[in-house]
């Protein structure tokens, strides 16, 4: 089996993490007012790391050498856990393999 860049496993994930924070926000509008407080603040918490993470993301891919691919790899896997971990109060994600 052919392996993929990561920049295209990134991308695909990093669209993942948007797509979720879409929907949060559909859930938000439709929600009565108490309710859309905790998902405003859901919501606040969660843009900006998912913002972090992305641009943590396309380091680690423009710095990847045949060096540094385990730590790349790793480094990646932590990130996407990470941020998996925040969405999975919300919704259910698998754990994601590279």
């Amino acid at each position: 089996m052919k392996s993929r860049p990561y920049k295209d496993i990134i991308d695909e994930k990093t669209d993942e993490w948007l797509q979720h924070l879409e929907e949060l926000q559909k859930q938000m509008e439709k929600a009565s007012p108490d309710i859309k407080n905790k998902f405003d603040t859901k919501i606040d918490q969660l843009k900006p790391l998912v913002d972090s993470a992305i641009v943590q993301l396309r380091n680690l891919d423009e710095q990847e050498s045949a060096d540094t691919t385990l730590e790349t790899k790793k480094r990646i896997l932590e990130i996407f856990s990470s941020i998996d971990q925040c969405f999975s109060e919300n919704q259910k994600t698998s754990p994601f393999m590279l």
